[in-house]
């Protein structure tokens, strides 16, 4: 499948671009850059669900933990340490640390499985650089009139047309 890229070398010269593309009703397909741009994301109206997913992933460490920690200390094996009740606040930082383990884990296994990464995948492309410091806008094909006019108004640095794998 054909894609038509537009390859820029500054971040408020890509801002632009995607400004320029949003007005003209371009769609963007992909945006590939080496840092997070906030202002990328909101321009683009992208939403992502993970940070939900991340609070629900907490709510069930702290209730699966505690249920844990709570049956484990005061019904199946009790002990008398010092006099100390059996629940106590060293449950509070069991259920911090836990939690946070938790959260980390799956929110970072819901990451990986939303973007289909898995070990040895091959990118759909590359672009020299591409990583490291040079912003990459994908554009369908047939937009390849209006996105090239708007990479070269907008200071793109190299415009071609890429084989991507599916």
């Amino acid at each position: 499948m054909k894609k038509y890229i537009g390859v820029y070398d500054n971040d408020v010269k890509l801002l632009e671009g995607i400004d320029e593309m949003v007005d003209e009703k371009v769609p963007v397909e992909d945006v590939i850059t080496p840092f997070v741009i906030e202002e990328l994301l909101e321009k683009l109206k992208v939403h992502s669900n993970i940070q939900f997913l991340g609070f629900l992933y907490g709510v069930f460490a702290v209730i699966s933990i505690f249920a844990g920690l709570y049956y484990t200390f005061v019904i199946d094996y009790p002990l008398n340490i010092g006099g100390k009740p059996n629940l106590s606040l060293t449950f509070v930082v069991l259920l911090f640390v836990g939690m946070v383990l938790t959260v980390v884990l799956l929110t970072t296994g819901t990451f990986f499985h939303q973007e289909r990464l898995y070990p040895m995948k091959k990118p759909p492309f590359e672009y020299p650089g591409m990583h490291t410091d040079k912003f990459v806008v994908v554009v369908d094909l047939s937009h390849k009139q209006k996105a090239s006019s708007i990479f070269e108004k907008t200071g793109a640095i190299d415009m071609q047309e890429i084989e991507v794998n599916a």
